[in-house]
């Protein structure tokens, strides 16, 4: 893994920049125009902060942390420490993003239909496509939380998700069959997508196996995740939670 520098912080949140990106403008500039072409990035890289900023804003609000917000080749993250309490709650977190996304590509469009600039149509479209992607029904991109808080509502919570990565699994390989027709960036994502998914498989049975009432249960009282090892996947092989009430909240305890 490359490592992360922060740049500063958005509302609260740092903002960290991996050197994977620095990858991404090297290549852009070799590639694509040189200069203009590290400016459009810039550009497309800014939409991208503010959709995840509306994840980790609508998080806040719902009181899941976020320890903050990193950018890299592949796009951007807001990095969760909790997980969301509810199925109402994550579906919430998850179209937060696009939700941003179809806003700024509708302002964007408008102003350019005023004014008559191409760089506001630059915007709008952009932030449309960044809406669209991350529409995906691929687990862990937005659309593929969507749909596991859609399908938890009709089956538990590891259910959803295995339903959800094997969804993120057939898009991987068509990512991996467009990659190879000349849409390189799919290329590289094709095998990350595969991998996230199948950690976000490891997860949901570490974290779910171990509540009494399951998902759909955490709406009661609320449940507080302590410690931001509980959310590594490197506890599947051994390491145990147990449930504790305090203060009238359900606590989950490493053993």
């Amino acid at each position: 893994m490359l490592k992360s520098f922060r740049l500063g912080t958005a509302f609260g949140f740092p903002v960290e920049l991996n050197l994977s990106f620095l990858l991404l403008l090297g290549f852009v500039f070799i590639a694509f125009g040189g200069l203009p072409g590290v400016f459009v990035v810039l550009l497309a890289f800014g939409s991208v902060l503010l959709h995840e900023l509306g994840h980790a804003l609508v998080a806040r609000k719902l009181g899941v942390q976020v320890s903050g917000i990193e950018l890299s080749f592949f796009g951007g993250a807001a990095k969760m420490v909790q997980m969301p309490r509810t199925a109402n709650q994550e579906l919430a977190i998850a179209a937060a993003g696009p939700a941003v996304s179809l806003m700024l590509g509708g302002a964007g469009l408008g102003l350019a239909a005023l004014t008559h600039l191409s760089l506001f149509a630059y915007i709008g479209y952009t932030n449309l496509i960044i809406a669209g992607f991350n529409l995906i029904p691929a687990l862990p991109m937005d659309g593929g939380r969507i749909l596991r808080a859609l399908l938890s509502r009709k089956m538990d919570f590891v259910r959803a998700t295995d339903v959800s990565v094997q969804i993120a699994r057939v898009v991987a390989v068509g990512f991996a069959i467009l990659g190879l027709m000349g849409a390189y960036q799919l290329l590289f994502l094709a095998p990350f997508l595969w991998i996230m998914g199948s950690r976000e498989r490891i997860l949901a049975r570490m974290m779910a196996n171990e509540y009494t009432a399951g998902y759909r249960g955490f709406a009661r009282g609320g449940v507080e995740v302590l410690g931001r090892n509980a959310w590594d996947d490197r506890g599947a092989t051994g390491r145990r939670f147990t449930i504790r009430q305090r203060n009238g909240r359900f606590v989950i305890e490493e053993l």
